[in-house]
């Protein structure tokens, strides 16, 4: 097996395992040789840490979902800004809460490292487009609705359980996600934003 070989079968598994519902404090560096058939001292050879291999891992996962986000939407080209924004965050919800372990991964890395992006979507063309397009060359607006959905996401998102118990809304049922994803841009359409500045 090749370096390179041997470096993707490490992220493979590590993604393979955190998919499994792994927290990364229980996975160990035993645990990934091992069921990637290597020896222990790979992990720090190839990424100096279990740490850095998870976060490697979880970017790669990232980085597909936003490729397979950026393909559904070339056929949503047409629509409205407000129709492609609801579709775009419609199915990071339900990314989110099909890849949970993953999805808390990223989104902690995200404000533990001061990420330069508002949240997991900042670096996503369309989403980005979609807001230009509905508030303008206005950056304080653009901002401060990036800053709002990354807030709203995550905090239904990190706080599921406990809105659960509270407000009756399940994160982890579609219609109650959607539902939640339709209000939230009906109301960023319709806030006025002056009474902000």
């Amino acid at each position: 097996m090749g370096e390179n070989d041997a470096k993707e079968k490490l992220i493979d598994v590590t993604i393979h395992m955190i998919c499994e519902g792994k927290k990364p404090s229980e996975i160990t560096v035993k645990d990934i040789t091992e069921k990637a058939g290597l020896g222990n001292g790979m992990v720090n050879y190839h990424f100096q840490s279990k740490d850095n291999l998870i976060r490697l891992a979880v970017k790669k996962v990232m980085s597909c979902a936003t490729r397979s986000l950026s393909e559904k939407m070339k056929s949503k080209s047409n629509e409205s800004s407000i129709y492609r924004l609801t579709f775009i965050l419609k199915e990071v919800a339900n990314f989110i809460a099909d890849n949970s372990e993953i999805s808390k991964i990223a989104i902690l890395d995200d404000l533990e490292n001061n990420q330069m992006t508002a949240h997991l979507l900042g670096s996503e063309e369309e989403y980005n487009k979609c807001l230009r397009e509905l508030y303008g060359d206005d950056t304080h607006k653009f901002w401060v609705k990036n800053y709002l959905i990354a807030g709203y996401l995550n905090y239904i998102f990190l706080k599921a359980e406990n809105i659960k118990n509270e407000m009756g809304f399940d994160f982890y049922k579609k219609e109650d996600r959607e539902k939640a994803i339709e209000n939230l841009v009906n109301e960023l359409v319709n806030c006025n934003m002056s009474k902000m500045k």
